[in-house]
């Protein structure tokens, strides 16, 4: 490695680790909303539904992040979009901790929490394009994958003990929610602030990796033209609609009495588990995405996230979800890498960025239909696993539509920019 790499892999270890808290919490937030807050469905299906839906931003955004350098973006976006998230904070206050609990607070104080989740989703979309920009000018062609799945590990790591870790704590103070998201707040900033201390091989390469698409009109153009990639997309979309669906029921069947009433330690703790799974398989799947492409790795894992559909359906015990988790994460350590990697493959060379965008964007697409599925199915039939047996078919049908692409990555060409 350069210098510059060394010292870049050194800082975004550093910050992975606390993103790596951060995300595990932020993951746990339908589960912690359902358990501790006791929210209805409504509002657990908006408030599972803020991240994908705030990637819709990136046709809003991609004039403000052009415009700023990327290390000055994370500072900012960090600030403004995590930092408001210790706001949950103020539930440690005497006289408002009390308030909380009268029947006005139990009402409010749920909103509250989906505005400060809400703002702290529309930030990731400048982070992400942030630190994209800076690993894409630091870490050359040939080590940039290696090295970032090398750092990410340490963040999958982070990520499991820190949610076993608040799984346990909650068992012994339901009450230390609010403590939690002081802790996911400060991690998240203070990963922003410790990337964003990576000096840049090349600004105008960190900054160019903003995206591109600033209207659905230019996403519609890029997939028109690319029909192969629409059918990927279109293979992700039917995905996403039944990822959203479920994990808008999943905390239902996983916290309520009537289902399988898990604790603490068992709602947190699995997700820990697929943390370290994905540790130990990620290195796995990067070379089998290479050897099969992003196409069949996609299909092969829609149809393990199907068995695992069917696993948590028939749970009826904590051992019986925690294997169920197991499969889930061997399936998402394989989708997680096409997610990332897959639209690269599809992209001509100087089109990556567009492409990525448009990627990003439909995650909002299938946000807005997925989780109002999920909420709807659950809530009128009473029983998640309608929801479960809904996503299952979805991910069969995602599966062949992404058998169809064939085996192999797609041939990138070189596009004129007069193209």
């Amino acid at each position: 490695m350069f210098d510059l790499e060394k010292q870049t892999y050194r800082f975004h270890v550093r910050a992975i680790l606390f993103e790596g808290i951060f995300g595990g919490l932020m993951w746990s937030t339908g589960e912690i909303a359902r358990k501790a807050l006791g929210v209805d469905t409504l509002l657990l299906t908006l408030i599972v539904m803020a991240p994908a839906v705030s990637m819709g931003s990136v046709l809003f955004f991609g004039g403000w992040i052009s415009r700023t350098g990327p290390r000055r973006l994370l500072r900012r976006a960090a600030t403004l979009g995590r930092l408001p998230l210790a706001l949950v904070g103020l539930l440690l206050v005497p006289g408002i901790g009390e308030w909380a609990r009268t029947e006005q607070g139990q009402q409010l104080v749920p909103w509250f929490f989906l505005v400060l989740v809400t703002i702290s989703s529309l930030a990731t979309v400048p982070i992400t394009s942030a630190w994209n920009g800076v690993l894409r000018s630091n870490y050359t062609d040939e080590q940039r994958g290696s090295l970032f799945g090398l750092a990410q590990r340490w963040g999958s790591l982070s990520s499991g003990v820190c949610t076993l870790g608040a799984g346990i704590w909650l068992h012994y103070q339901n009450e230390a929610f609010p403590w939690i998201y002081l802790v996911a707040a400060l991690s998240g900033w203070l990963a922003c602030h410790i990337f964003a201390q990576v000096p840049l091989r090349d600004r105008d390469v960190a900054t160019g990796d903003t995206p591109k698409i600033n209207s659905a009109q230019a996403l519609w153009r890029i997939l028109a033209k690319d029909r192969k990639f629409l059918r990927y997309e279109i293979g992700f979309v039917l995905y996403g609609i039944g990822f959203m669906a479920l994990i808008t029921a999943k905390p239902i069947w996983s916290v309520d009495a009537q289902f399988l009433h898990l604790s603490w330690p068992v709602l947190l703790g699995s997700k820990g588990v697929i943390s370290f799974v994905m540790i130990l398989l990620t290195p796995y799947f990067g070379r089998t995405l290479d050897r099969i492409g992003p196409g069949w790795l996609s299909a092969g894992c829609f149809l393990g996230l199907a068995l695992y559909a069917l696993l948590l359906s028939l749970a009826t015990s904590p051992t019986d979800f925690i294997v169920a988790e197991v499969v889930f994460g061997i399936a998402m350590s394989g989708v997680i890498l096409a997610w990332n990697v897959g639209p690269l493959s599809f992209a001509p060379e100087n089109q990556g960025r567009e492409y990525m965008a448009v990627h990003i964007a439909l995650v909002c697409v299938r946000g807005l239909i997925g989780h109002p599925i999920g909420g709807i199915v659950a809530e009128t039939t009473g029983d998640p696993r309608y929801v479960f047996g809904f996503s299952l078919v979805c991910w069969i049908i995602a599966s062949v539509v992404m058998f169809s692409l064939g085996k192999g990555a797609p041939r990138r060409e070189v596009v004129s920019p007069q193209a």
